[in-house]
């Protein structure tokens, strides 16, 4: 078990002094190992409060949409209408100084809106669930009924979706409902509202100070697995990756950060917006995702650091490739890559083109999104994810839940700080992976090698019983990319009359290649044994794909037909 531990710096640490102190270390400098003193009880908002006392006028968000900048000092400014709004709206008395415990829903896309509501239901001690801007009614009053969500607040295009399709208790509110009648504008109020009541009540208390398990967000898986489960996160988990994360990348003042990830998901929250804060750096706001408008975002804004998945680099790279030379990417000095394994063909793709170091990850968002990364000085290792973040605590368990050596394969484990609360109202699920003394299961199988880097096999339930033979569909889908027509290849075990699996790859082929599921098979047969080579090939114009840009292998597993 390798186990690398930190000092946490706090928010407040900001607010009274500089990077000079010594409880809070440099970013750009990262820290050697030191002992574990976790994050105070302190509030997500802070971060915004933080860096607009100390560097007001520093660019907080930048709308790639519009080219509006938004300084720290009015971002902070929104956050505290939106606050007020959000009280008035929820009815709460104003001379209470309590947390408004009330969990509400934010369906918005990357905007600023989307990030003054966050921090401001966050600041009043609400819990927030960010949902995915996709579902339809039906699939979000699931997720409302399951989260008791007193409030949905969503874009007013969407009103007519949603309009009498949600739980009796859960309201129905629009960006209409938030008309700003407070402007950001230095001096933080407008005359009139400087000794109001509520102002001053602001002022006091706002944000509220939390306990350690008090939770920030409700997240809700993305449901490749079975029923979407509400994942507790606290603020004291989500800073505490936040921070982890800033020091493995050695996140600084001047980064500028890219949201090709939605803000709904997890990973968009603390690899970009909650880590540029805790930097006091830019985030540049990208609606959706398209190869076009991320290319072009970095080169006009000179982004530094970007986050994405091995999909959507793949489908930049093959936008590149068409497009040579029209895109400075000289800024960028980072491109991690997460949410799922990066062929080893891949990271040497994108390094070469992109001209920045490839930082591949590893996380969930039940481990409140980043677990493992590759350093970005040192020993970076392609085909693995890296060794665990500061903090975090790795092993690998057999079938009997004993802890393995070095390279033998089993369950990954985390323990730490980020770890997640529990299920939301599923206690018995939260036992199943969840131990006593702190160890998560994952559920992905994988090995530390000698070093401490961990390798990624599959998923338990994506393994592959071949005549009682057990095989990682990552093995043969390395291979696959290996091939120049490939673009990309998913590989499933398909169940059979026999009780074992017979192996089947769906593939994308790049552009301008034409190939035959024979001339694939040949392929393999030089780097496979003869009983993991693909038995089928499909060929598809696209492999189905989540909202962040994962793979969805269930997706293509409800086509295969049952052997019975």
């Amino acid at each position: 078990m390798l186990t690398v531990s930190t000092v946490f710096p706090t928010s407040q640490h900001l607010l009274e002094g500089s990077h000079a102190d010594p409880n809070w270390p440099d970013m750009a400098a990262p820290q050697q190992a030191l002992p574990l003193q976790p994050l105070p009880d302190d509030n997500l908002a802070s971060l915004v409060f933080a860096w607009a006392n100390k560097t007001p006028m520093a660019t907080a968000l930048i709308d790639d949409a519009t080219g509006k900048q938004t300084t720290y000092e009015e971002l902070s400014v929104l956050i505290k209408q939106r606050a007020l709004q959000w009280r008035e709206i929820l009815g709460a008395s104003s001379d209470s100084n309590c947390n408004i415990a009330v969990n509400i829903a934010i369906m918005l896309e990357n905007s600023v809106d989307f990030i003054s509501h966050y921090f401001a239901l966050a600041g009043l001690g609400c819990t927030i669930i960010p949902l995915n801007t996709r579902l339809t009614a039906h699939e979000a009053a699931i997720i409302l009924q399951d989260a008791s969500a007193k409030a949905l607040l969503t874009s007013s295009e969407r009103y007519n979706d949603f309009k009498n399709k949600l739980p009796a208790f859960t309201r129905l509110l629009t960006n209409e409902d938030f008309q700003d009648n407070w402007h950001a504008e230095p001096g933080f109020a407008a005359p009139e509202l400087k000794n109001d009541r509520r102002t001053l009540f602001l002022g006091k208390f706002f944000p509220v100070k939390t306990e350690k398990n008090s939770l920030a967000a409700l997240i809700y898986t993305s449901g490749t697995t079975g029923t979407p489960k509400g994942v507790m996160l606290s603020h004291h988990n989500l800073l505490s990756d936040a921070w982890a994360n800033g020091q493995v990348i050695a996140a600084c003042q001047n980064d500028v950060f890219i949201t090709i990830s939605p803000l709904f998901h997890v990973f968009g929250q603390v690899n970009v917006l909650l880590t540029a804060m805790m930097a006091g750096a830019s985030v540049v706001l990208v609606r959706r995702f398209s190869p076009r408008s991320i290319l072009k975002a970095i080169a006009q804004h000179r982004v530094s650091f970007m986050a994405a998945v091995p999909t959507m680099y793949q489908t930049m790279l093959a936008h590149l490739a068409q497009t040579k030379g029209a895109y400075d990417l000289s800024s960028l000095r980072v491109c991690h890559s997460g949410a799922a394994p990066m062929s080893v063909t891949l990271f040497h793709e994108v390094e070469s083109i992109f001209g920045a170091p490839v930082q591949e990850g590893y996380g969930l968002s039940e481990a409140s999104s980043i677990v493992t990364s590759n350093p970005l000085t040192g020993c970076r290792k392609p085909g693995s994810v890296g060794q665990p973040l500061p903090g975090l605590a790795l092993k690998i368990i057999g079938e009997a839940d004993q802890a393995l050596a070095a390279e033998a394969v089993g369950e990954v484990c985390v323990k730490g700080p980020t770890v997640m609360q529990g299920y939301f109202q599923k206690p018995t699920l939260t036992q199943n992976i969840l131990s006593a003394d702190g160890w998560l299961r994952t559920g992905d199988m994988g090995y530390l090698d000698a070093d401490g880097y961990l390798h990624l096999m599959d998923r338990a339930d994506d393994l592959m019983n071949i005549g009682g033979i057990k095989v990682y569909p990552r093995e043969v889908e390395e291979v696959l990319y290996r091939h120049p027509a490939v673009a990309a290849a998913v590989v499933l075990g398909v169940a059979s009359k026999r009780d074992t699996h017979r192996v089947k790859a769906y593939v994308t082929l790049r552009e301008g290649y034409q190939l035959n599921a024979r001339e694939l098979q040949a392929h393999c047969r030089s780097f496979l044994a003869p009983y993991k080579i693909p038995q089928s090939v499909s060929f598809v114009d696209e492999i189905p794909k989540g909202a962040t840009g994962k793979i969805l292998r269930h997706a293509l597993r409800q086509k295969e037909p049952s052997p019975y």
